[in-house]
């Protein structure tokens, strides 16, 4: 790296980006300092040169200097006066040691700059090029104390207070010291408060609100860097991995693919590929991927990630195939072995996936097992094994936790997740009141600001269809957390449960800001409409969506939904093709696509082996258990079918749909009075005008007496 040399005629001469290399302490590049100092010294001397006690002020780079008017005609021109003499002297000496510089003659440069600040003391340039200098050299001491002194002559000068930031910025990164961060902040701040285009001091300025914590200054700070500097590719990189912390997977890929396009580091195409992959643009990740890989062969991350797509592919063999590989040749790597038991488990090799996990934490660290633990937890809640799950999920907070029950702020998010899977692998068990526990209990441990117990608790009243209880409770809740709008979302749909979708539809508008953020406001507002029936509006709701969002995987598998409901069968399997395309190992799009084929018996084959790979990925959820179910019933395997029609059921007991396929079930077996009491159940669960018609149209051909 350039700050690491003194080759001063090198760093002159240097035509390179001013921000290349990843984001530390000392970047920035001598060919700006230098050639700055030197156009405004040459420039403070000309103009000192010009006068002598005179008042004609001239601004020159923060400080004044005063210039006397043009002899009098009377004046004696050919004679100088000392001053001028000196000033004269002065430049001559000022160029001196920069030629000095650029010839690596460090001591001579610094001897001549000290006779300058002899020859006129009263300017501030000489004293911040000297301290520069000092700077280069690491004489700290000697370059604070310069700008120091500018800074008395000049208290404005702002290659002074740069200089100072400079020195303050290096102390706090290298110690941490918060402190010395806030004066390097300071300093910087009065820079850009006289030139709003420095982009050493905005560059300065992220890293430094980054270390004190303040991360919305940082986002902004790296923002307006980016907007003066759009070849700063390590900016866009730090905006990209912030947007992807927050889930905000758009942001997080344009700003990666900025980084990417200026330079192609393997680490700018990984983040932009996992943005892609978050966004269900797998295939694109893919592409990005072995274009990287093409250009890094050897690269291990890329490699590890590029498996972790392929995984999400559905391409298990080939990612198993190159995780072994890379496990081969890093046994420790614990990335690895999370993301091998992750293709066993999507692929449906549940047990192979536990055994790699359990003999893995053998040999691993407590603090490096977390993930692991994570992934087995997972995967024993989806083989029924609910204590051995929540054992794992209290082996991680054991980690996370202190020992009085708190959580310092770095394992807060760590401690919401997991308590969150206590809860909900609780829930879905059927154990309520152990699930209420765990979400009260999180909010012991995560004290009263976060909404994420309360969120919890909303949506298990909603699951319970207390949807009365749910409405108040979201109310109250969401005066309690006025910017978190997800408990007008939940408000919204308790509204619409209880029959009040007007008011339902007009809470969501009242959310709507026409951005980008609206697409969840919009999606919710779909769902309301889909749940009245008033499916062209849930189109117009979803197509408004779409059109800041095209790609959007989620409104698509929501308008494949409306299509459906209009009738428009062909246009619903093309939706759901055209994510599978992009997003093969969709769950949801692989159920909903393999249950249409089914509901319309229409290449049954094909319906068996989407449906078969959504319960592969996801086996707790009950709608894909469902289909899976109704495809085998479609095939006239009931043994089959009632097997994934009863586990689905466990699952979602009030889901009307399963009972009345169960009804059915029992109807094609002749039992006519379990299919009764199930078609009962069905229509008691039923919300939708044409379901209950449908159903009730089963129970009464069963009630119609023989002749």
């Amino acid at each position: 790296m350039m700050n690491t040399r003194n080759d001063i005629h090198t760093l002159l001469n240097s035509t390179s980006n001013e921000h290349a290399g990843p984001l530390r302490p000392f970047d920035y590049r001598w060919i700006s300092l230098l050639s700055r100092s030197l156009a405004v010294g040459v420039i403070w001397l000309v103009v000192s040169w010009a006068g002598g006690s005179g008042r004609a002020a001239v601004r020159v780079s923060g400080p004044q200097h005063t210039a006397e008017p043009p002899p009098s005609p009377t004046t004696d021109a050919a004679q100088p006066t000392e001053q001028m003499k000196r000033r004269r002297d002065a430049l001559i000496l000022y160029t001196k040691a920069f030629e000095a510089a650029r010839h690596r003659r460090m001591f001579q440069a610094l001897d001549l700059l000290r006779q300058v600040i002899e020859l006129d003391p009263t300017a501030p340039e000489p004293h911040v090029t000297l301290g520069e200098f000092q700077y280069s050299m690491r004489n700290i001491t000697q370059a604070k104390q310069e700008a120091e002194a500018a800074l008395a002559l000049d208290p404005h000068h702002p290659g002074a207070h740069k200089l100072l930031g400079r020195i303050y910025r290096d102390e706090a990164l290298v110690s941490g010291d918060a402190d010395k961060a806030r004066q390097a902040i300071e300093e910087f701040r009065q820079v850009i408060d006289r030139d709003d285009s420095d982009i050493e001091a905005w560059q300065s300025l992220a890293e430094l609100y980054e270390l004190t914590d303040q991360k919305e200054k940082s986002i902004q700070a790296l923002t307006r860097w980016t907007s003066l500097d759009p070849t700063a590719e390590r900016a866009f990189y730090a905006l990209a991995q912030y947007y992807f912390s927050e889930g905000k997977y758009r942001q997080a890929g344009e700003n990666a693919a900025r980084a990417l396009s200026i330079r192609p580091l393997p680490t700018y195409a990984i983040i932009l590929a996992r943005s892609l992959m978050a966004q269900g643009q797998t295939v694109d990740a893919l592409r990005i991927y072995r274009q990287a890989r093409n250009r890094h062969p050897n690269d291990t991350e890329l490699e590890v990630r590029y498996a972790e797509a392929l995984i999400y592919a559905g391409q298990y063999d080939e990612a198993i195939h190159i995780l072994q590989r890379e496990r081969q040749a890093n046994p420790g790597n614990v990335e690895i072995i999370r993301l091998l038991a992750q293709a066993y488990r999507r692929s449906g090799r549940r047990e192979e996936a536990v055994q790699t996990l359990v003999n893995a934490l053998q040999d691993v660290e407590v603090s490096e097992s977390l993930g692991l633990q994570w992934v087995l937890a997972q995967i024993y809640e989806e083989m029924g094994q609910t204590d051995k799950a929540v054992a794992t999920y209290e082996s991680i907070l054991d980690v996370v936790l202190n020992p009085d029950g708190s959580v310092s702020k770095s394992y807060a998010k760590a401690a919401e997740d997991v308590l969150t899977s206590i809860g909900l692998a609780y829930r879905r068990a059927g154990r309520r009141q152990e699930a209420i526990a765990a979400f009260q209990r999180m909010r012991k441990v995560l004290g009263p600001k976060n909404p994420q117990p309360d969120l919890l608790i909303v949506d298990t009243l909603m699951e319970e269809e207390k949807y009365k209880a749910a409405l108040d409770y979201a109310r109250r809740a969401a005066d309690r957390y006025p910017e978190n709008r997800r408990f007008r979302l939940l408000e919204a749909q308790a509204l619409s449960r209880l029959g009040r979708v007007d008011e339902a539809v007009a809470v969501l508008d009242g959310l709507l800001t026409n951005s980008i953020e609206d697409i969840e406001v919009l999606s919710t507002k779909a769902m309301v409409l889909m749940d009245a029936g008033r499916y062209e509006e849930a189109k117009q709701a979803l197509e408004e969506g779409l059109r800041r969002d095209p790609r959007n995987n989620g409104l698509l598998i929501q308008l494949s939904i409306v299509q459906e409901k209009l009738e428009q069968p062909e246009k619903a399997e093309a939706t759901l093709r055209a994510i599978l395309e992009r997003d093969p190992d969709n769950p949801v799009a692989l159920n909903n696509l393999g249950y249409y084929l089914a509901e319309r018996g229409e290449r049954l084959e094909e319906a068996l082996e989407l449906t078969q790979r959504a319960v592969n990925i996801v086996p707790t959820e009950g709608s894909f258990l469902d289909s899976l179910g109704w495809v085998y019933f479609q095939m006239g395997q009931l043994d089959e079918a009632e097997r994934y029609l009863e586990r689905a059921l466990n699952a979602k007991p009030n889901d009307a749909t399963i009972q009345e396929h169960m009804g059915d079930l029992y109807l094609r077996r002749g039992q006519l009075d379990l299919a009764r009491r199930a078609f009962e159940r069905a229509l008691k669960f039923a919300r939708e005008k044409e379901e209950r018609a449908r159903i009730e149209a089963k129970l009464k051909k069963l009630t119609k007496p023989s002749k």
